[in-house]
C-alpha cells in the first residue's frame, strides 16, 4: 500500500488535553493532519479490487529496541478472532523489545482490545478507560491504546476525541501491522494519534505472534464478511471477505504441528465462504479442510459458519473422521421464515432444518451447535414459539 492509499482510509488528529467542555472542538486539532475519519459507509463498500497480499512483512530495524526496559499489558474483550489479533499484537511488541505484564499499575503500554458486537461490550471497555484516567494522571508517559473494532466507529471515535484525552493511540483492525509507526508516533507527538482505516482490507502473512497457551492454537483462514445480517456489524468493522492463500495456512498448521501443538481452531467471521475470493483457484473450505486432515495435528476445529455457504463437499470430508472434529456450530438465529428474512439470512426455515438433516444422515453422532437471537424486534409469541419447535426437532448440543 502506497501512502496516498494509506492517507485516503487514515486519520491521524493531534488532539490537545484541554479538560474544558466547548462547543467547538476544531481548537483541538490540526486539520492540515485530517485525513479522513473511519467511516461505516465507505466500510460498507465492496470494490472489484484485487485482495493485496503480502507475504514478506518485516518490522523495520529502526523500531526494534523501541520497547526496550517497557513492558506491555493488552486486555482483550469479544471473539476468538480479537484473541488471535492479540497474539498478533503481543508478537509485535515482543518483537519491539516490550515485555508482558499482568500489572495495568507499572505497564508502559496499555491497549483494549475491542468488540462491537454488543452494546454491553462497548460499554464496558468506555467504563475501562476511564478507569485508566488514574493511571495518565501519575504516569504521564504511560501509552493508552484502543483498537479493535469499536475503533472502526466513527461515533466511537469521536467519543473518545471529546472525552477521553487520556487515551493516546486509536487504531483499527485492518493496520494492526502498522502498530511500530503508531507507536513512534504516539511516543514523539505527546498527543493523541489516530489511525483507522476504513478500507476493505489487504491479507498481511508473516505476522509475530505470541500463542497463549501450548496446546491450542488459533489459525486465521481469511477475514471480513460479506453477508450485511441487518443486526451485526462486523462486515463493516472487519471489511470484505478475503482468504489467505491455502500454501500459507497448511504451512502454518504443519509449523504449529512440528511444535507439538494438540488442536487447532480455523478462524474466519463466515469460515463457509473461505476460497470464493481467490480468483486463480477453485479451492474452498472443503478442500481446506481434506489437505489439513493430512497433517499431524490431532484435533482441527473451525468457527464461524454460515448457513447459507455450507456445502456437500464439507459435510463430506467431516463426515470421513479423522482429526476434522464433527462438532459443527451452525448459527440459525430464528425458527421463523419472517424473521429470518427481516435478518437478511438468506435462508428459511425449511433449507436450515434440510442442510441438518443432510449433515446427521453423513453424520449420526455430530454436536450441533447455534446461536440465537430472541426477542428480534417486533418479534412475536408465535414466531419465537417456531424458533423453540425448531430448537427441540434439531436437537442443539447448546446455544449462545
Amino acid at each position: 500500500m502506497n501512502e496516498e492509499q494509506r492517507k485516503a482510509g487514515t486519520i491521524d488528529v493531534l488532539a490537545q488535553r484541554d479538560s474544558k467542555e466547548e462547543k467547538d472542538y476544531s481548537k483541538y486539532f490540526n486539520f492540515e493532519h485530517v485525513y479522513q475519519p473511519p467511516s461505516l459507509k465507505d466500510a460498507k463498500k465492496r470494490g472489484k479490487e484485487t485482495v493485496q497480499y503480502n507475504r514478506d512483512f518485516q518490522i523495520d530495524e529502526k523500531f526494534r529496541g523501541m520497547g526496550k526496559g517497557r513492558t506491555f499489558l493488552i486486555k482483550t474483550y469479544g471473539c476468538q478472532m480479537n484473541a488471535h489479533d492479540t497474539e498478533v499484537m503481543a508478537g509485535i511488541l515482543t518483537a519491539l523489545g516490550y515485555t508482558p505484564t499482568e500489572d495495568v499499575n507499572t505497564a508502559d503500554v496499555i491497549l483494549l482490545n475491542t468488540c462491537a458486537i454488543r452494546e454491553n461490550a462497548e460499554n464496558k471497555v468506555f467504563g475501562e478507560i476511564g478507569n485508566l484516567k488514574h493511571i495518565k494522571q501519575e504516569r504521564p508517559d504511560c501509552l493508552i491504546g484502543v483498537c479493535g473494532c469499536m475503533s472502526q466507529e466513527e461515533s466511537v471515535v469521536n467519543k473518545i476525541l471529546k472525552s477521553y484525552q487520556n487515551v493516546d493511540m486509536i487504531f483499527g483492525t485492518h493496520n494492526i501491522h502498522r502498530l511500530p509507526q503508531i507507536l513512534e508516533e504516539a511516543y514523539l507527538s505527546k498527543a493523541m494519534v489516530v489511525e483507522v482505516w476504513s478500507k476493505e482490507g489487504d491479507v498481511i502473512e508473516n505476522l509475530p505472534k505470541v500463542r497463549q497457551g501450548r496446546i491450542k492454537a488459533w489459525v486465521n483462514i481469511m477475514y471480513g464478511c460479506d453477508k450485511f445480517c441487518t443486526y451485526c456489524i462486523v462486515p463493516f468493522t472487519r471489511g470484505k471477505e478475503r482468504s489467505r492463500r491455502p500454501e500459507d495456512i497448511i504451512e502454518e498448521v504443519r509449523d504449529l504441528a512440528r511444535q507439538g501443538y494438540q488442536e487447532i481452531t480455523l478462524l474466519g467471521q463466515n469460515v463457509n465462504a473461505y476460497g470464493k475470493d481467490i480468483e486463480d483457484l477453485e479451492y474452498g473450505l472443503g478442500d481446506l479442510l481434506a489437505d489439513i486432515s493430512k497433517i499431524d495435528i490431532p484435533r482441527v476445529r473451525f468457527t464461524t459458519s454460515h448457513p447459507w455457504d455450507f456445502t456437500d463437499r464439507m459435510i463430506e470430508v467431516i463426515a470421513e473422521g479423522g482429526n476434522i472434529v464433527p462438532h459443527i456450530h451452525l448459527p440459525v438465529q430464528s425458527g421463523n421464515d419472517q424473521v429470518l428474512k427481516i435478518m437478511g439470512r438468506k435462508y428459511t426455515r425449511e433449507s436450515y432444518l434440510d442442510l441438518v438433516a443432510r449433515i446427521k444422515a453423513a453424520m449420526p453422532d455430530v454436536a450441533l451447535t447455534t446461536d440465537i437471537i430472541v426477542g428480534y424486534p417486533n418479534e412475536t409469541e408465535a414466531q419465537f414459539e417456531e424458533t423453540l419447535s425448531l430448537y427441540e426437532a434439531v436437537g442443539f448440543e447448546h446455544a449462545y
